[in-house]
């Protein structure tokens, strides 16, 4: 075997010489590449910053979605009474008085609220139907007796005669009680402005939002 062109201090040179080109050449290749792929990077963010956003417009569709999140009780109270029930048979003769608690929730149905728009004079305007009675609910454990006639105090189902009896009474009183529409209704109001003017203001500061009561118009 022949060593000597290994040896060869020429050909140790042009061995090294070639190496270092090899691996220059690898470089450079890699930085175009990184450089190159830069660029398209850019490029594709310029592109994605200039594609047209349609701007969100103030419509009554979109208010109304606003709307379909909330709640249809507005005002709960707890309300505490008394019922004073009568003899069946002599109706001048008291059988007992009983003492309840109950949670009455009112409110108006957020689906019929009726929005219009007027793009000229920049006026929204928003019709509330009326506040309705939404749910009576009478604490069972909190009715107390106070009996009269002392023969019907272990009658057979007079706890479930006396809830009726507390359920009519609380739904006369608050049908006859404005204080729950009014605090209900305002309630809603605040409500409802609550939720629309914060979208329409980051939209468009000029347009003003009016709350009508008592119904849709024609």
């Amino acid at each position: 075997m022949n060593f000597s062109n290994e040896n060869n201090p020429k050909n140790q040179h042009n061995f090294w010489s070639g190496l270092i080109t090899n691996k220059l050449k690898k470089t450079i290749i890699i930085s175009v590449i990184f450089i190159i792929s830069i660029i398209v990077a850019v490029l594709s963010i310029n592109h994605i910053q200039k594609v047209p956003v349609e701007p969100e417009i103030i419509s009554t569709s979109n208010l109304k979605k606003i709307l379909e999140v909330s709640e249809l009780s507005t005002y709960e109270c707890i309300y505490n009474g008394i019922v004073t029930v009568m003899n069946d048979e002599k109706e001048d003769k008291i059988d007992y008085h009983v003492s309840y608690e109950a949670v009455v929730k009112a409110g108006i149905n957020f689906e019929e609220v009726d929005i219009k728009i007027d793009h000229e004079t920049k006026i929204i305007s928003v019709f509330i139907p009326q506040v309705q009675i939404n749910s009576i609910e009478v604490d069972f454990s909190s009715m107390d007796f106070i009996f009269e006639n002392k023969k019907i105090k272990h009658t057979k189902g007079l706890s479930a005669d006396a809830y009726k009896q507390c359920e009519a009474d609380v739904k006369n009183e608050t049908n006859v009680n404005d204080a729950i529409f009014v605090l209900a209704e305002k309630n809603a109001i605040n409500i409802i402005e609550g939720l629309l003017k914060p979208f329409i203001e980051q939209l468009d500061e000029g347009y003003k939002v009016e709350i009508n009561q008592g119904g849709t118009t024609q």
